[in-house]
């Protein structure tokens, strides 16, 4: 089987100080295609045949339940994060995230559990596999528009809630949520401990589960929940990343990776997998590799013949970061 490997690497603004040799001299001896958005999720749906307008979501609520264990196959599916929101004069604030709330799974449960008792009669059903990843499911699919909540952090919400023909619906449901969590028990005992309120919930990403193009990798590997969503949804495998680049040339046939710079620090990945991955390219033990920036438009192709032209000297990873 042939090894062709596709990277995707997400912005990390500390990276681009770092001097990261090899990664450096894979950019300058690939060819250079600026033609992708500059989102990574946006970037990966459409590398697997998801396109959207601007007036619809990228489906990332199906595909990301669908990724951390749940079926997704039937209704319309959002994301659903608990936050913590702050009114001031007359703004109200993204003040923290899901993953800043250092929730519980008993207190992730008690509340979904309140939100499912309110909402049953209306078919909404809301579901936490994880303390700080909730899915909302409505029977039916409405007209919305969404922002992804890190487009809204620290930010005046109320331009970014939902919008669309039924965006005043959700919103009103949005302050029944409001009211419905301050009431809670769970925030009655976070304030009593000093942590903030869940006293929202951010909605996002909806849609329904998307058909998927036939996928060019045989392997998808990450940790992220969207990652494993489109493995699940495309019937190929999906597992988390292996410990470096000589244990994914072991494996062999062609693979996707998707590199979390949070788990895996730039200077970790140089040494795992960019130096081996550089190396096998010399020696033909690996055939291709793309690599997407993906907080830019553009991706680099390189092969072994590539990879052996010497005369393209290697430049600050700073300048690849700020390439159209």
């Amino acid at each position: 089987m042939s090894r062709t490997l596709t990277l995707l690497l997400p912005h990390d603004p500390a990276a681009v100080q770092q001097r990261l040799p090899a990664l450096e001299t894979l950019l300058a001896r690939g060819e250079r295609r600026c033609d992708q958005p500059a989102d990574w999720q946006r970037r990966l749906l459409q590398l697997c045949g998801v396109t959207t307008t601007a007036q619809q979501d990228l489906p990332l609520g199906p595909l990301c339940c669908l990724g951390d264990g749940g079926t997704a196959a039937d209704g319309y599916w959002l994301r659903a994060e608990p936050v913590h929101l702050v009114a001031d004069q007359d703004k109200v604030y993204l003040a923290a995230r899901g993953s800043e709330l250092s929730l519980t799974a008993e207190e992730a449960a008690a509340l979904t559990a309140e939100f499912n008792a309110l909402f049953h009669e209306d078919g909404w059903q809301l579901w936490a596999p994880a303390p700080d990843r909730w899915y909302l499911r409505l029977p039916q699919a409405p007209q919305l528009r969404t922002h992804a909540p890190d487009h809204a952090l620290g930010c005046d919400v109320r331009p970014l809630l939902p919008q669309g023909a039924d965006g005043m619906r959700m919103q009103a449901a949005l302050n029944e949520i409001q009211m419905l969590f301050h009431a809670s028990g769970v925030n009655a005992r976070r304030l009593a401990e000093g942590r903030p309120a869940v006293n929202s919930l951010w909605l996002w990403g909806g849609g329904l589960l998307p058909v998927l193009a036939p996928l060019p990798w045989e392997r998808l590997q990450g940790e992220d929940c969207l990652l494993r969503g489109i493995a699940a949804r495309a019937g190929v495998a999906g597992t988390a990343l292996p410990a470096g680049a000589e244990a994914w040339l072991g494996a062999g046939a062609a693979g996707m990776v998707l590199f979390d710079v949070e788990l895996h620090p730039m200077g970790a990945l140089e040494r795992d997998w960019f130096a081996p991955l550089l190396a096998a390219l010399r020696c033909g033990t690996l055939m291709q590799l793309e690599i997407h920036l993906t907080a830019t438009a553009c991706r680099y192709h390189v092969d072994g013949r590539g990879a052996r032209r010497w005369w393209r000297r290697r430049r600050p990873l700073a300048m690849y970061a700020g390439s159209a």
